[in-house]
């Protein structure tokens, strides 16, 4: 008896089980080369807020594909998307804030580069941060977002090669947010 009410309701189980996995199975991010150098991790089941949406998250590390690179899509709304759109418009803002010892113990002794990027139908900027004392090499990122009535859909790159950076944000960016 117990065979048979677990062979007839296995079927359900199994489509219960593989529909609240889903979550789990990470979503790739668009732009990116579908070879085995890139890796997408279950972002939304690691970060997932009230505030933001995780969407994907992919990572290629070296010597894979040359340059480390980090590549995220979020989705932000209420008070955080106007915040984060307001620093995709005016990354000064962001800037500022990095560089600010305010709330810290000791002064920040990272050197802060920002710079809006142009040429595109959406709001972006780069970054770069460097160690003030060059013991380090400099961590790179870009950013893009499109706003949709009350949320922001962000794509984050982040990587060690600024070139690579920008041009992957931009890459992602066109297949992410559209043209």
């Amino acid at each position: 008896m117990s065979f048979r009410l677990l062979r007839s309701t296995f079927p359900f189980l199994a489509l219960a089980l593989s529909v609240a996995s889903c979550g789990y199975i990470p979503r790739q991010v668009a732009g990116l080369s579908v070879d085995a150098s890139w890796d997408a991790l279950p972002l939304r089941k690691w970060l997932a807020e009230d505030r933001s949406e995780p969407v994907a998250l992919a990572f290629c590390a070296p010597p894979a594909c040359g340059p480390g690179l980090a590549v995220s899509v979020v989705r932000v709304t209420g008070k955080d998307a106007d915040i984060t759109e307001g620093v995709l418009k005016d990354p000064e803002r962001l800037a500022r804030a990095l560089r600010s010892p305010a709330g810290r113990g000791k002064p920040v002794k990272t050197l802060v580069t920002v710079e809006r990027l142009r040429g595109g139908p959406h709001p972006g900027f780069a970054i770069d941060l460097a160690p003030a004392d060059n013991g380090k090499p400099p961590a790179y990122g870009a950013a893009f977002g499109k706003r949709e009535g009350g949320t922001l859909s962000v794509v984050l790159v982040i990587g060690e090669v600024q070139d690579a950076v920008r041009e992957t944000a931009r890459e992602v960016a066109a297949r992410e947010l559209g043209s």
